[in-house]
């Protein structure tokens, strides 16, 4: 791996989580491209993993599929279990929630929680796509894998996706966790040089929105180019841009402390949504605002390592330690080549 400090992933990560939190905080309504940039690393990660340690484990495919459920419905559940509260102490939890055994099964298993007719916590629905993608993930890498050319297949299904069941399923995001998955596969790895030009140009796109933002802020009169600046396309265009900068992260090594960053990255968008409702930060003037979020920011952050250090690292250390025991054990290596006319014995 690189040795690149600058493009830590953990940091990347995280400030990735943080893009949602000023999507849902701010005018600077960008977080579905944060999203993407997620579903990318997630295509390249589950791969990687998949061929370095799951493929090689008993039963790999159950494996696999109750190892990442492990990894992510546990803190899933636990923030699903404070937004709830929270609603409940705030007197906003609604009468309705179409179905008692549906919402349970939902906030704790994850999947279908995007289809609920009412989400306590709404940066859960992206965990639904998620946990999509793994059902599917090994057929995807093995034919990937096989075949980069079958990429286009993942572009038809996203192309597809209003006839395929819409946003209640992973098929509009496909490609992109497809793009990680053959960068995995076939070892895409962009340049040093090329990654930073993507960065550079993610963050000129960025600093243009800003533009747009501040004028229609304090002179009026942009709603078009607002509009504009934070329409779909530009998140997808952000999200494009960033894509190598994302996978050039992946290529660096992690210490402990950037490895903590990237897991608290997952707590601190699951968590962001229910502290900010709580502190409703979205009312008062403009000075009362910026307070609330720091204020939220600082509990977030508080909350959010307890959780990892207490609660989602002793889960996840039991997690790999149950992985590792399935690992098949490594043929033994063949003896040296005898002599012509010796008897070479046979393995067992």
């Amino acid at each position: 791996m690189g040795t690149d400090k600058f493009a830590s992933p953990g940091a990347l990560r995280l400030t990735l989580a943080f893009a949602v939190f000023l999507h849902h905080t701010t005018s600077f309504n960008l977080g579905m491209s944060a999203v993407l940039i997620f579903f990318v690393l997630s295509g390249y990660w589950v791969a990687a993993m998949w061929n370095k340690t799951y493929s090689k484990t008993t039963s790999a495919y159950f494996t696999y599929l109750v190892s990442r459920v492990w990894r992510i419905a546990p803190v899933f559940a636990l923030c699903s279990a404070i937004a709830w509260a929270l609603l409940f102490w705030r007197g906003e939890a609604p009468e309705a929630v179409g179905g008692l055994m549906r919402q349970l099964f939902s906030n704790i298993m994850i999947l279908g929680y995007n289809s609920l007719p009412f989400q306590a916590n709404i940066p859960g629905w992206s965990l639904d796509m998620e946990l999509q993608f793994y059902l599917i993930a090994p057929a995807i890498i093995f034919l990937v894998s096989k075949n980069i050319h079958l990429l286009l297949l993942c572009l038809l299904i996203s192309a597809s996706a209003p006839w395929l069941g819409g946003s209640a399923t992973v098929a509009p995001f496909l490609l992109f966790f497809g793009i990680g998955v053959a960068a995995a596969s076939h070892e895409l790895k962009p340049s040093r040089a090329f990654a930073y030009r993507s960065l550079f140009v993610t963050l000129a796109v960025l600093v243009l929105c800003l533009a747009l933002l501040a004028k229609e802020l304090y002179v009026g009169g942009a709603q078009g180019a607002m509009a504009l600046a934070f329409s779909s396309k530009t998140n997808l265009l952000i999200a494009a841009t960033m894509t190598p900068w994302a996978l050039y992260t992946t290529q660096q090594s992690s210490g402990a402390k950037d490895r903590m960053f990237g897991e608290l990255s997952y707590i601190f968008y699951l968590l962001h949504w229910s502290v900010i409702g709580a502190l409703k930060t979205g009312e008062g003037s403009y000075l009362d605002r910026a307070l609330l979020c720091s204020e939220a920011l600082v509990i977030i952050f508080v909350a959010s390592y307890l959780i990892w250090r207490l609660f989602d690292r002793p889960i996840n250390k039991l997690r790999a330690s149950w992985v590792s025991g399935r690992l098949l054990a490594e043929p033994a290596a063949p003896p040296l080549a005898a002599p012509v006319g010796d008897a070479v014995p046979a393995l067992a």
